[in-house]
């Protein structure tokens, strides 16, 4: 219970400094600022993650950079993440701000692991688009666990830029820019789950849940039958009592499957937040009535990029390519979606005893009147925000050591 209230004002915390300041002209209530105090510190090292991220991410890549990955113009993405960087820079300074106003320290020893996301700018920007869609879904669990109408409302328009954020970067990836109609919210120990490994060194106080990788290096489509590895999947429970469940925005309940037997569904593109339970009955998709207890891996988060806006067409024409045949009235599109992003060695064929392993089988996806395949056009490696998720929290389960 604790840890939930420490993130539900974490929630809020990006905005809470507009509460609170200027600081000399508000009285800050004692019986409340120690929680408040902590939810900042937390809020804080969040945002020293992203500041850390963008600003190396800009200082690394130039505009070649960008030409190479399929961008029309490197302007269109370098003024984008410019302009990101310094949302969250400005929410970092600021929650410094509050954190000193209400006597305590920032959390200044952790380590930020963000070089395996900035080898490429295909890597960099699939990464970008994974941890912004994961901030959505925090912001999203964050406010359904405030009362207070005022902090609610300031976390809520956080929530907002965040959300804008994730569909320049949906953009950016050469994808959809608004997949689906709706979001999902998720808890703090599945956000940890996704993101706790790119933090080292330093104790943020909230359990994370068991991180969860997709091994696939390919195209992820419906139909892809998922390899996984985790921690959990040690043989202590049997392969035949464990289930692979699908979230996605819209759905009210998850798609269960056999895990020995996971597979992609249909009928989605965007953004799914894979997880491995104990039971096989449909996981609820609102943290109210959600089984959490029944989770033993995950979540993980894949992206199904089974169409392009012609807004992401014009800013990375770079992953297409157009085959008129003979017949001069039928012509195949080429989609390059950017669904494998590998950050650490690439896991071996064979993996080790008690994981689960299985085949890997890609569809193609045919939408009249163009044809959709997977294969990259522009840039000299295929990647994706497939294994992201996983990767980032590889390294999980090390934090709490730090």
């Amino acid at each position: 219970m604790a840890f939930t209230l420490l993130y539900s004002l974490c929630g809020a915390g990006f905005a809470l400094l507009q509460l609170l300041a200027p600081v000399t002209a508000r009285p800050i209530a004692r019986s409340t600022s120690s929680s408040t105090l902590v939810a900042l510190q937390f809020a804080n090292v969040l945002e020293q993650l992203e500041s850390t991220f963008y600003a190396q991410a800009l200082q690394k890549f130039n505009q070649s950079d960008f030409t190479a990955a399929g961008f029309a113009s490197a302007q269109v993405p370098l003024q984008q993440f410019q302009a990101i960087f310094q949302d969250e820079s400005t929410h970092t300074t600021t929650l410094q701000s509050a954190i000193n106003a209400l006597g305590g320290q920032t959390i200044s020893n952790c380590t930020f692991n963000v070089t395996s996301l900035l080898t490429d700018v295909p890597t960099m920007v699939a990464a970008a688009r994974l941890v912004e869609n994961v901030g959505v879904s925090a912001y999203l669990g964050a406010l359904t666990l405030i009362n207070d109408t005022v902090l609610s409302t300031a976390a809520a328009t956080i929530m907002t830029v965040e959300a804008r954020h994730q569909t320049i970067l949906n953009v950016l990836a050469g994808a959809t820019a608004i997949p689906q109609a709706f979001d999902v919210a998720l808890n703090p120990s599945e956000v940890l789950a996704l993101t706790g490994g790119l933090i080292s060194g330093c104790n943020l106080g909230i359990p994370a849940n068991v991180p969860l990788k997709v091994n696939n290096s390919g195209p992820i489509q419906a139909g892809t039958k998922l390899d996984f590895t985790s921690a959990a999947l040690d043989g202590t429970i049997p392969v035949q009592n464990l289930s692979c469940q699908f979230l996605a925005g819209g759905l009210p309940v998850a798609i269960s499957q056999p895990l020995s037997n996971c597979s992609v569904p249909a009928n989605v593109t965007g953004s799914m937040l894979v997880f491995v339970t104990n039971s096989s009955q449909p996981f609820a998709n609102n943290i109210r009535d959600a089984a959490t207890g029944t989770i033993v891996a995950g979540p993980t988060m894949i992206f199904i990029d089974n169409q392009q806006d012609a807004l992401a067409i014009a800013a990375r024409p770079g992953l297409n390519s157009t085959v008129t045949t003979s017949d001069t009235s039928s012509a195949t599109t080429s989609f390059a979606a950017p669904t494998t992003v590998t950050l650490t060695p690439a896991t071996p064929s064979t993996v080790a005893s008690g994981t689960v392993t299985s085949s890997v089988t890609s569809t193609s996806q045919t939408m009249a009147p163009t044809t959709v395949t997977n294969n990259w056009t522009a840039v000299t490696r295929t990647i994706s925000p497939s294994e992201v998720s996983s990767i980032l929290a590889s390294a999980v389960t090390s934090m709490g050591s730090g």
